[in-house]
């Protein structure tokens, strides 16, 4: 198991530095930091399946922000005029309403999706006597870097909607305005949203497989990244510091043997696999 530690020890080593004369503790910790986004950027190393929702009516979807909410439970004694609020998960500004009938809660309305969101926030309902209503909140992480695909759960099905350029997505998926149904293609716009189409007629369970930036190392927390990953951070962090230092030409060594590190990594973790046991050769 990786630690802050272990990559400081690394780095300093590679720079000649063993203690900490030229650069502290505090400089090498900020390179390695850089050092571990830019592995994930470049390789896509650090993968998770986010679990959320589809809000009815809402076309686009942004990092950062709430993206919808089921609701669950047996409820009894809920009234109209109780609220919901939400905390947590780094973010702020989700705002929603409620629709009661019957005592229950039924429906649950997005104001506003807010932004910031690292994890999901909780969701807490006020009210004067009502038990029972589980809200569950889904995000797409304001860490995200790329959404690679998008399944959907309609009933008892899990079905991987289609990608479009944007472009084609708009033209072809855009034509009529405000059309809603169960949404079977997606698109990313810009570097941080992703757009649905047919805009969701429902709320519909979403898995967003994605690529995510890791968070900063501190203390004795052990690195997600995979150890078969993590040989390049090394030379990524020495090289900032080179550069910092304006020993350019050094910087430069050092970048290259990153970039060499991670060809080698990508060949050493991509193994042959046989997509189908009838179809030819096995494929990388």
């Amino acid at each position: 198991m990786t630690t802050l530690a272990n990559y400081e020890v690394q780095v300093a080593d590679l720079l000649h530095d063993p203690n900490n004369q030229t650069w502290t503790l505090v400089q090498l910790d900020r390179y390695i930091n850089e050092a571990r986004r830019q592995l994930v950027a470049d390789t896509g190393c650090l993968r998770t399946l986010q679990t959320s929702y589809l809000t009815q009516a809402q076309e686009a979807y942004t990092y950062g922000q709430v993206c919808g909410a089921a609701i669950s439970g047996t409820m009894t004694g809920y009234l109209t005029g109780d609220t919901v609020s939400f905390s947590g998960g780094s973010g702020s500004g989700a705002a929603a309403t409620l629709t009661v009938a019957s005592g229950a809660v039924t429906a649950i309305t997005f104001t506003a999706f807010g932004s910031g969101y690292l994890t999901a926030p909780t969701a807490t309902i006020t009210t004067a006597g009502g038990t029972g209503a589980v809200i569950t909140v889904g995000i797409l992480s304001a860490n995200t870097l790329d959404v690679i695909r998008v399944p959907i759960t309609w009933g008892s099905t899990k079905a991987t909607m289609k990608w479009a350029p944007f472009s084609q997505f708009s033209a072809i998926y855009r034509q009529q305005v405000g059309m809603q149904g169960r949404p079977f293609i997606w698109s990313d716009y810009g570097a941080n949203q992703i757009y649905v189409a047919p805009i969701p007629d429902q709320t519909y369970p979403v898995e967003f497989d994605s690529v995510i930036a890791p968070a900063d190392l501190t203390g004795t927390t052990t690195d997600p990244i995979i150890v078969n990953y993590q040989s390049p951070i090394k030379y990524y962090a020495a090289h900032l510091a080179k550069y910092f230092d304006q020993s350019y030409g050094e910087s430069a060594v050092f970048k290259k043997l990153y970039h060499e590190s991670v060809e080698r990594t990508i060949g050493q973790v991509s193994t042959s696999r046989i997509p189908d046991i009838y179809m030819g050769l096995p494929v990388r």
